[in-house]
């Protein structure tokens, strides 16, 4: 996956950057320390790339899926959002700073709008099956979804 994303990039010459694991999870674990201090939030997600492919059954509906992707963040991405690989490379991460859930929102619209421009519509269900948002630190508080 690592080889198709980076394919992509340099195909359509894209200006995104994705950190190596080792970096993305320092800058998750920087993060969750400023946001601390700050009593600031974020919105962690993860992308797993078998769990992408696997809803969507087919390499070329996973190719797509990543084209669509990576056109949209390449469209609209703010410079503070970060994207990383997760774990031995199995999926990507995003941090988005300074957000809640409308963050989450925001970005996940730009992708569908993305996928709708692209004729893609299949993304919207992998983005509501296979996606999910986590909001720090509402993961770790017993707090109400309303005040997200």
């Amino acid at each position: 996956m690592k080889e198709l994303l980076f394919n992509l990039i340099r195909k359509y010459k894209y200006d995104i950057s994705i950190y190596t694991e080792e970096i993305f999870e320092r800058r998750c674990q920087e993060e969750i320390i400023r946001s601390d201090e700050d009593n600031s939030s974020f919105v962690y997600i993860e992308f797993d790339f078998e769990a992408v492919r696997n809803a969507l059954k087919s390499d070329e509906a996973n190719s797509t899926f990543w084209e669509v992707f990576l056109a949209s963040l390449n469209k609209s991405n703010r410079g503070s959002d970060i994207i990383g690989f997760l774990e031995h490379e199995s999926g990507l991460g995003m941090l988005l700073l300074d957000s809640k859930l409308e963050g989450w929102n925001r970005v996940k619209g730009r992708i569908e709008q993305m996928g709708t421009t692209m004729g893609f519509t299949l993304v919207n269900s992998i983005l509501n099956d296979a996606v999910k948002p986590i909001i720090y630190p509402a993961c770790i508080q017993n707090t109400n979804m309303a005040d997200l």
